[in-house]
Formats: C-alpha cells, structure tokens, sequence
C-alpha cells in the first residue's frame, strides 16, 4: 500500500505527507536490514524502547476543571480488591510480548502494584468516579457496569494513543521504514483503531457530562466459584457464534466498529462475568449477546477461555494457576496471547487449498481460535 501525496504525514506532523517527509523516504533504504528483521529478540526491544518513550500523563475525565494532581498510575483491575485476591506474595503473572524470555516463557511475575496501570486519571478523578466500583462490592448495578466498561476503555484509548506516537515515531526516526512490507497498511489500521476508541471515549464522557450511566447494554453472569484470574478488555468480535460476520475488520471505512467490554472480576467466593455493549450497537450485537446467553456454564468458561487470551492483553493471572499448568499449556496460552497463528509461510504458499482470499483469511482466524470459540484448548483458566 503507497501514500498518497495528499493524505496526512505519517510523522504526525498534519501536513501533506509531498511537502513533509516523502523526500526523506529514500534518503537510507538499507537501515532495516534482513537480518535484524529475522531476529525478534532485536526487533522486540526497538518496539519497546520506543512504546516506553511514549508514556505520557493525562486525565481521561471531561471535567477538567476539577482535576487534582498528580496524574495516577491508575488501576484498570483494583488492586486492593480483585488483584490482591488473585496474587500470591503480592505478585500476579501477566503476558508481554516485549518481555524478555524467562525460563522459555514471556509470562512473568509482575507486583501487583504495577499490574494493569497506566497514566489516564487525575488523584481527584481515580478517587471520585470510580468509588462505587473501589469501595463497594460488585452488585450489578447500572453505575457500575459503567465505570468497568469506561476504564477498561480509557485503559485502551490511552494505550492506541501510545501505539500511534510510536508507529509516527519508528516513520521520523527512519522514513525509509514505509518500504517495509506491511508498514502503511498497519498504520493506517492503526489510525482506524484509534478513531474507534476515540469514538467511544467521547460518547463515555458525554455520558458524565449529562449524567447518563444507562448506555449499555449488559449481560452479568455469576460463578459459584473464585477463580485465579480477571480481566477487564474490549474488542471488536468479527463473527457471531455461527461465523455470522459482526465487524468487517478488514474494511478501511471509518464507521466505528462494534464493540464489546468485558470484565472478569474474582471476589473472595465468586467471579462475576460482565459483558456490555453500547445500547445503540445492541441491534448489530444482540444476536451475539444471545448466543452467549443461551450457553450453559460448561460452555461459558470454554467460550471465556478461548475468548478471552485471543483478544485481551490485559489478563492477570495468579501464580497459582500459573504453577498448575503443564508447560505444554503454558506455551499454547501464550501463542494466543501474543497473537501467533503457528507457521505463517505455510499459510501464505500456494500448496494450501484456498479457493480465494475470503477462504484465506477464514482459515487464518481458525487457526488462531478466532471462529471457533468453543473448542477446547491445552490450558484451562478455570483449572481449581
């Protein structure tokens, strides 16, 4: 995919991409070598190094009069409620791609304290909106479900505003990167996924302006029993339960995807299920809501466990469970979690019996457990 002379820089400088950066794009072609391309140790630490160089601190909350600081290292999972529940000495296991590999695994144990932060709310803010949710147990209410839903969505606003800064970054640092193959077309999905959550933050904070919590739609289902994980994400489903297409992910229109929040919260003798939508996605949703709600609590957890590692970063686990899983089960965990689809120049060779790329894409999602979401896989996030 070539940039178009008129469309904006990708340096984010908002100018014509012909007077700001095209000159420069062939000015040192040879810096992404092979080499350091085929050795992910190396590009793993050039994309966290440049991810870290672009935290930044910001209150998310459309009062900004109120704000007090300094801007939180704010919870998106509470930590001295459903984190402390879940740790063991204080430490939780969480997932990253950019971490080093430690003893084959890119799982490791993270304090509690640091797990599931990030810089998106003031003292004032973190404190006052969210204590309905910090100092009152969980009971299905409609305010609730809000404040889950709206920080796991500021969680996710603030972490597309880094992924932008770093994607615009990589392009200043080195121009010639646009010859890389796939780099324009992942910027500009990117830049689409950024409109998306953008979209949503601003409807989730008209709601505050207005004092109007009833915006979702929501599906809570309760466990009987605590289980050592929780999650708090939101994505974009592709297909319904049937391969029913829900989000065309790959269409490059900028109508906003439909999203869903999720959160899977431990208490000291429970777990609570939560899933929303926004009541004006609903009618594209609800056949989707259904469908989950028609499952029994066998297929529920099996629709969780595969649902939850394909599209959530932010999953917590305790080191309980960490230790009950067999190695094996460990490392079928994580290649959903980070994403990976198993032998990738086998799916692109034209040995394989695809008729089209609609056949092609299928079978990318099926081997990376996105349509099949009642399989069973070689982990289990409900082992006791």
């Amino acid at each position: 995919m070539k940039i178009n002379n008129s469309e904006p820089c990708l340096c984010g400088s908002g100018k014509p991409f012909k007077s700001c950066c095209k000159g420069k794009i062939y000015t040192n072609r040879n810096v992404y070598r092979e080499d350091v391309l085929k050795n992910p140790n190396r590009i793993n630490h050039m994309l966290q190094q440049k991810l870290k160089s672009t935290d930044f601190k910001i209150c998310f909350h459309p009062d900004k009069v109120s704000c007090k600081f300094p801007i939180k290292n704010a919870h998106t999972l509470q930590n001295n409620g459903i984190l402390s529940i879940i740790a063991e000495n204080d430490h939780v296991m969480v997932t990253n791609l950019f971490s080093k590999i430690r003893e084959g695994f890119v799982t490791h144990r993270l304090s509690k304290n640091e797990a599931t932060t990030f810089y998106g709310f003031c003292e004032y803010h973190d404190s006052v909106i969210f204590k309905e949710i910090e100092t009152v147990p969980y009971d299905n209410q409609i305010k609730q479900n809000f404040l889950y839903a709206y920080r796991t969505c500021a969680q996710e606003f603030h972490k597309k505003i880094r992924q932008v800064k770093a994607i615009q970054g990589c392009f200043k640092d080195n121009p010639s990167i646009v010859f890389m193959e796939g780099f324009v077309e992942s910027y500009r999905n990117m830049m689409l996924s950024y409109s998306d959550v953008n979209e949503y933050m601003n409807i989730f904070n008209n709601s505050f302006v207005n004092n109007d919590f009833d915006i979702l739609e929501n599906y809570v289902f309760e466990f009987k029993e605590r289980y050592d994980f929780a999650v708090s994400t939101t994505f974009n489903p592709t297909c319904d339960l049937n391969g029913k297409q829900i989000n065309d992910i790959y269409s490059t229109d900028k109508e906003r995807l439909k999203g869903v929040f999720l959160s899977v919260l431990p208490t000291q003798d429970r777990t609570y299920m939560i899933l929303s939508c926004l009541k004006e996605d609903h009618k594209s949703l609800e056949a989707y809501f259904n469908q989950i709600k028609a499952l029994d609590e066998n297929n529920l957890k099996t629709f969780l466990n595969n649902v939850l590692p394909t599209f959530s970063e932010n999953i917590v686990l305790s080191p309980r469970l960490w230790n009950k899983w067999t190695n094996f089960s460990k490392r079928e965990y994580e290649k959903i979690v980070t994403g990976e689809i198993g032998e990738f120049n086998k799916l692109l060779s034209n040995e394989l019996p695809y008729n089209s790329i609609e056949e092609f894409i299928s079978g990318i999602q099926v081997k990376n457990g996105i349509n099949n979401m009642l399989a069973i896989q070689k982990y289990n996030l409900f082992k006791i």
